[in-house]
């Protein structure tokens, strides 16, 4: 139970981490702190004042992170020897993402790696919640408990692959939404839902300027997002007759999808208010969340078992797969 606590904890921090990143571009402070290091202005703690307060903030965050990570590392590799390759595996996860921070300000947030940075850091979120739960407790008699996975697995059918069409789907959508946000084209278009005020039908959904295009690419593409999100639950819930925990995934993505669509427009409309900015960026990690929660419940759970064994049978340290 500890580990499964503690894999949590680390990915609620991670969760956190990646919302005050969005927090520090939304501020314009992704260059506050000029040193690739742990230091800012010569310190490890300066005065957090103005931009300083936001990318430094986002640093000593990271810090704190790296010591839960490393926390759980040795958990999992001294309590859990089924799970010590994912815990060596997210534990240089994070120091590649730190790394790739530290890359990000030493070259200037060139595209490729500020991009980079975004959606590796959602890998290594998705892998904090693949470990919770492989880590989590069971949930009755082992047979039971695995024929009754086997079972609803079975139910699901083909709704696995609409999953997996979501999730492809929505990650299209955030290296979109990183794009735009590395170019600085989340206000390029400033009308709804054409891109410029008063420009004829043409230049109006197609404009020449390339963050004009992308700013449009990411808004079009946002709405097939939502639309592909509103199938697939559908679809999953649809088939997940016996599966509580799997229905309430599907009844909250398409809401999800919906606001982000809403905070997308917002975003425009009240350009770049910083709450509804942030609130954005939010959404779409909280519907990321979803989907993989839902890849991830809908596995065929065998690994998972052998941590019951483990939990179950301690001292003799089985490991040992039904």
């Amino acid at each position: 139970m500890l580990e499964h606590r503690h894999a949590k904890l680390v990915a609620l921090f991670t969760f956190l981490m990646l919302v005050i990143g969005g927090t520090v571009n939304v501020k314009g402070a992704s260059l506050a702190c000029t040193e690739p290091t742990m230091l800012c202005r010569g310190q490890l703690f300066p005065e957090m004042t103005g931009g300083v307060f936001y990318e430094h903030g986002h640093r000593l965050w990271g810090m704190g992170l790296g010591l839960l990570q490393i926390l759980l590392t040795a958990l999992l590799v001294i309590r859990r020897r089924d799970l010590r390759g994912l815990a060596w595996l997210t534990f240089g996860m994070v120091c590649v993402q730190g790394t790739l921070g530290a890359l990000t300000v030493y070259f200037k947030l060139p595209w490729y790696v500020s991009t980079a940075h975004l959606l590796f850091g959602m890998i290594y979120f998705a892998t904090l919640l693949w470990i919770g739960y492989l880590t989590r407790p069971a949930v009755g008699p082992l047979p039971e408990e695995q024929n009754r996975h086997r079972a609803r697995v079975d139910q699901l059918g083909t709704g696995r692959r609409w999953i997996v069409i979501a999730l492809v789907v929505l990650a299209a959508q955030l290296t979109l939404g990183a794009l735009v946000r590395h170019f600085e084209a989340t206000l390029a278009c400033l009308d709804m839902p054409g891109c410029t005020l008063g420009g004829g039908s043409g230049s109006s959904w197609w404009p020449a300027a390339f963050e004009q295009r992308l700013h449009m690419v990411h808004r079009g593409f946002g709405v097939v997002t939502a639309l592909v999100t509103t199938i697939a639950a559908v679809q999953v819930w649809r088939r997940a007759t016996t599966w509580p925990a799997l229905r309430a995934l599907m009844l909250v993505a398409p809401v999800v999808a919906a606001t982000q669509v809403v905070l997308g427009i917002m975003t425009v409309l009240t350009l770049r208010r910083d709450l509804v900015a942030v609130g954005h960026f939010a959404g779409a990690m909280l519907l990321w969340s979803t989907w993989i929660g839902a890849w991830i419940v809908t596995g065929s759970g065998r690994r998972s078992l052998v941590g019951v064994v483990v939990e179950r049978a301690r001292g003799l340290r089985a490991g040992v797969v039904p």
